[in-house]
Parts: C-alpha cells; sequence; structure tokens
C-alpha cells in the first residue's frame, strides 16, 4: 500500500455551526479525499453537513470521548499505514493557507511531532486575552521548550505526528486533555523529538462568553492535573517534569500573593493597582508586537480572566482528585459562524 504525505484527522461533536466552513477552508489546504472527519455521537447536523463537503466521515453512533474517537477513526480508515504524517485539527478552527508549505520542511528530520502557532479570531474580550496569552506562549515558552526539547502540549489543533509513532500511543487514558497526554507519552516513551513549527499558523475559535470562557478553562485546568497525577510529574525525575515545575510558576505566585493579600488586607489596594499596571503593560506590548492593536483595548480587562484562570487552576485540582468520572464528556462551548467571524 503507497503511504502518501499528509492527512488532516478533525473530531467533531454538535459542531453544525462551524464544521461547514471548517472543512471547505481545510480543503484549500489539503486535498478533500485526505480530510478525515469523526463524529463522537453527534446529534445534530454535523454528520450530513461533513458528509456534503465530499471528506471521509465516520459517523460514531456512541460519545466516546475526543482521544477515543480518534482513535476509532484511525483504525477504521488505516490512516497510520497510509500516510506519513497525521495532522489533527478542531472542528472550529482553520489552517493558513501557506500551513502545509510552512511545516513541510520540517518533516524532513522525521520528529515525533511538529508543533503550529495557534492564533485567534478577533472576536472580542476573550479572543483578545487569548491573543496575549497564545503570543506570549509561543514568543517566550515555545520557542524555549523548542531549544530545550522539553515542549509540553502539542495543541489539539495544530499538531501534526509522525504516523509510525501514533500506533505506540495510548489513546485510552481517561484525561479531558488528551493532546496533553499524548506529547508527555511522546517523552516518555522516547519516541521522538517535538518540533515547533512558529510560522505554520491555525486559526481557532475562543469562546464567546464569560461562562463559556470558565467551562473551557475548568476543563483545561482539571485535564491538566489529571496528567499531572497519571504521568507522576510531582517528581522531579525528568526534564520535562521540571519544564511543568516552571509552568506552575506563574500560577502559583499569582495564588499565594492573593492568600498572602487575605492576611494583609492593608497591602491589597497597593499591591492590585501594582499587579494591574504590569498585567497591563505587559499585555499590551505582546499584542502589539504582535501588530494586534485591536486587542490592546481590552487589555484593562485581561485581569479579571487571569482571576477566572487562577479560580479554575485551584478547582480543576480539587476536581481531578475527588471526581471519579476521569473521562466526561465533551462540555461544549458556544460557537459562533465562522464565516460571520
Amino acid at each position: 500500500m503507497r503511504k502518501h504525505n499528509i492527512c488532516v484527522v478533525v473530531p467533531a461533536y454538535n459542531e453544525e455551526k462551524v464544521i461547514r466552513d471548517s472543512l471547505s477552508a481545510l480543503k484549500k489546504v489539503i486535498p478533500k479525499e485526505d480530510i478525515y472527519v469523526v463524529s463522537d455521537g453527534s446529534k445534530d447536523n454535523t454528520v450530513p453537513l461533513a458528509y456534503g463537503a465530499s471528506v471521509n466521515v465516520l459517523a460514531l453512533e456512541k460519545n466516546f470521548g475526543k482521544a477515543k474517537a480518534i482513535f476509532y477513526l484511525m483504525r477504521s480508515y488505516d490512516l497510520a499505514l497510509r500516510y506519513d504524517y497525521i495532522l489533527f485539527s478542531d472542528a472550529d478552527s482553520r489552517l493558513a493557507k501557506d500551513f502545509v508549505k510552512q511545516i513541510i520542511p520540517f518533516t524532513q528530520s522525521k520528529p515525533a511531532c511538529i508543533v503550529g502557532t495557534v492564533t485567534s479570531d478577533k472576536h472580542g474580550l476573550i479572543s483578545a486575552f487569548r491573543t496575549y496569552e497564545y503570543g506570549l506562549t509561543h514568543f517566550i515558552f515555545k520557542n524555549a521548550q523548542n531549544a530545550m526539547k522539553t515542549i509540553t502540549v502539542a495543541p489539539g489543533c495544530a499538531a501534526l505526528y509522525r504516523s509510525e509513532i501514533l500506533k505506540k500511543l495510548n489513546f485510552s487514558n481517561k484525561t479531558l486533555t488528551e493532546d496533553f497526554d499524548l506529547t508527555l507519552q511522546i517523552h516518555e516513551k522516547k519516541l521522538g523529538q517535538i518540533i515547533y513549527a512558529a510560522k505554520a499558523k491555525v486559526i481557532t475559535q475562543d469562546p464567546p462568553t464569560i461562562k463559556d470562557y470558565w467551562h473551557q478553562v475548568l476543563r483545561w485546568y482539571t485535564g491538566f492535573w489529571q496528567n499531572i497525577f497519571l504521568h507522576k510529574l510531582y517528581k522531579p525525575t525528568k526534564k520535562i517534569n521540571l519544564e511543568i515545575y516552571l509552568l506552575m510558576l506563574d500560577v502559583l505566585t499569582g495564588m499565594g500573593i492573593s492568600i498572602y493579600l487575605i492576611f494583609h488586607p492593608e497591602l491589597l489596594f497597593r499591591i492590585v493597582i501594582i499587579a494591574l499596571a504590569m498585567m497591563i503593560g505587559l499585555s499590551s506590548l505582546v499584542v502589539a508586537l504582535q501588530k494586534q492593536f485591536w486587542a490592546i483595548l481590552y487589555a484593562p480587562l485581561f485581569p479579571l480572566l487571569y482571576v477566572i484562570n487562577l479560580i479554575a487552576y485551584a478547582s480543576g485540582f480539587f476536581r481531578s482528585i475527588f471526581s471519579k468520572k476521569r473521562d466526561l464528556p465533551w462540555k461544549k462551548v458556544a460557537r459562533y459562524s465562522i464565516s460571520k467571524a
């Protein structure tokens, strides 16, 4: 059986608002015969809309969870045998038109995984905050991790895997962040290098409301802690574990300051003003460097979302310990039509 170079896998659950436009954008980058959609028990029009796009579709009647749905799709179509590389994308994401052109040169060294750059739509406060977060993550952390060979997360919407290593990964681990889990398995099993391709960009959709943002970050942080315990990242025995410690430092510092202020309320006003000024200044600089000047207008509100992150971080810790449902069903956030973005 002759192998092709790249195919793209799109897991979807009730994505009727975005799936058609997403697949239309994908077909401008990847041939339609190399696009594979798996509907994980969708109850809306996701499946007929995907069929209407003339791509390959696997419609699962039962909801298995994102990781298992991807596994069943790859097995059903023998993707690991037919393609050299498999790209994971999300139903609400669009690849930049030059994505393949930017990422192909990195395949020459046959890395285990190639990570692209995640960017946001221009869609209000949360997208502005994500523009800041993604910018900071990629400009500083991703480049540093790439140099140290300790990339911690291959994002589910922008990760290209060498098909040979996918057969060695466990897709049945019950965590809410399968992309974090799969990335950690690559490190643990020493399956190869994970490379950052900065110019390979993916545009993703952000939650449109604070309520949806809360649901999303709570899920992410719960999954983060699940993987901490699953992979025993609390043990300082590996370089990747130490990198996780560094990533936790920012959040733990914020939580530590908050606890300190509870016992020293006389310092509250002064510390809050200084923290607000620093965050607004830093966030304005980061988005300006990306030439996303529209996001600066929302910078004064960024501390609110940072506080939500801190609460979700703490809540996710306790949720990961006390909840017996480690493979909770998809917690959907509201979507808006991509064509209207």
